[in-house]
């Protein structure tokens, strides 16, 4: 079986999504506890949008594997058992679909976005670095990105599809009159910042600066955007200087907080202060939106920006979902095949096993004159009844999607 549990924009708002961001060492730590409850393999994509773990069981599902999941997430993260309320879960074809959805871009908060391909791709990558994919988890990811492609190939989804990045800049500059005289604070030098210098440079601001821990990559940035670079520690005096500041970085922890923004006001003399919080979890205490003069805009304060650029790309949905359909269709196909497999190879061994013993047996005890002319003769009888069991499993188990009646027939055939 296939499963998904997980939460994102839709399910969960920031300060909930923020709780459960997955980096690789917690993939590393969290993953083989799930494993060492029966789990075959998993994968855990996370993002600013989105924590969603992908794995597989052996075994038919229950709503006690999904508690199993859930509550080993709980565990791990130390929260009120309370906000499972805001996970999901699905499981085989619903699993598939959601996922390839979610790299179609037709999940997203900005539909059609792109980044989120490297997301996945990052968390396919983990996974197998980590030995933690199975055989199932793998095909089902390449499947995905696969059909993600075809989509953004055959139609015009991703047509005028936003970024996170740009709807921030977009923001800002809806808040702002004239954003291209206002100086701008970049925190971070992933590819959210980098992506937010580029809009920042379309909208012909020149006037930005750029900081990150590892000073190497911040200064990578601002060669190639033109722009000054600062020290990270130097965070509070750049608060004087900047009416902007775009933050993107993977701190778990609040990198501006209320005494540091207080005491920059004061050196503003009160003049606006503007953040755009493009993080989760959070780079901006919560307490700052509460000080005179300074606004503090999240990612989930982004949806009317996304909103005014969904509507011209609506009618590709629509094309999006039958390719999806085909490509989860040929999956489940495939993935009930593998279910059977075992199946298969057990009627096979058995057949193969009953045949060896009773031609032994003729033969020990019986004339025969061509003794390899009555083995060919018990293989061809004994494959030719493997391969009509074979058919009748695969109808009566509708290909193996019936699997109720799978555990029936490998019960049936335990026989020494």
């Amino acid at each position: 079986m296939i499963g998904l549990f997980g939460l994102n924009h839709k399910s969960a708002p920031i300060e909930i999504r923020e709780k459960f961001v997955f980096c690789e060492e917690d993939i590393k730590r969290f993953v083989p506890q799930l494993k060492a409850k029966g789990i075959l393999g998993a994968i855990v994509v996370s993002t600013c949008n989105r924590t969603e773990i992908y794995f597989e069981l052996k075994d038919s599902s229950l709503t006690s594997d999904f508690d199993l999941i859930g509550n080993t997430l709980i565990e791990y993260r130390k929260v009120a058992t309370e906000v499972k309320a805001h996970f999901y879960q699905a499981k085989n074809d619903d699993a598939v679909k959601h996922l390839f959805r979610v790299v179609s871009g037709l999940d997203s908060m900005a539909l059609g976005e792109y980044q989120i391909v490297g997301q996945i791709k990052d968390a396919f990558n983990i996974s197998q670095s980590l030995q933690h994919c199975s055989s199932v988890l793998y095909k089902l990811f390449n499947e995905a990105l696969k059909t993600g492609k075809e989509i953004r190939t055959n139609t015009a989804l991703n047509k005028g599809a936003v970024s996170i990045s740009y709807v921030g800049v977009e923001l800002a500059g809806r808040k702002l009159q004239n954003l291209c005289s206002h100086p701008v604070l970049v925190v971070g030098a992933g590819q959210t910042s980098e992506l937010t210098m580029l809009n920042l440079q379309k909208k012909d601001c020149s006037q930005f600066t750029v900081v990150n821990r590892t000073q190497e990559k911040a200064c990578e940035l601002a060669e190639k955007y033109k722009c000054k670079v600062a020290d990270f520690n130097q965070l509070e005096e750049l608060l004087t200087s900047n009416d902007i500041v775009i933050t993107s970085t993977a701190s778990k922890r609040p990198l501006f907080t209320e005494e540091m923004v207080r005491n920059a006001m004061v050196a503003r003399n009160n003049e606006p202060l503007f953040f755009i919080d493009l993080s989760v979890p959070r780079n901006v205490a919560v307490e700052v939106g509460q000080i005179e003069n300074v606004h503090v805009y999240d990612i989930d304060a982004l949806n009317d920006v996304i909103e005014d650029n969904l509507e011209r790309r609506k009618g590709e949905i629509s094309h999006a979902e039958i390719i999806i359909e085909e490509s989860v269709s040929e999956f489940s196909q495939w993935h009930a095949i593998q279910v059977l497999v075992p199946t298969f190879q057990n009627i096979s061994s058995r057949f193969q096993e009953v045949n060896k013993s009773m031609l032994d047996g003729y033969l020990k005890n019986q004339k025969v004159d061509d003794h390899e002319k009555a083995v060919a003769y018990g293989e061809i009888i004994t494959k030719k009844f493997i391969g009509l069991m074979i058919e009748n499993v695969k109808s009566v188990t509708n290909n193996g999607r019936q699997e109720e009646y799978i555990t029936m027939l490998n019960k049936l055939f335990e026989f020494n």
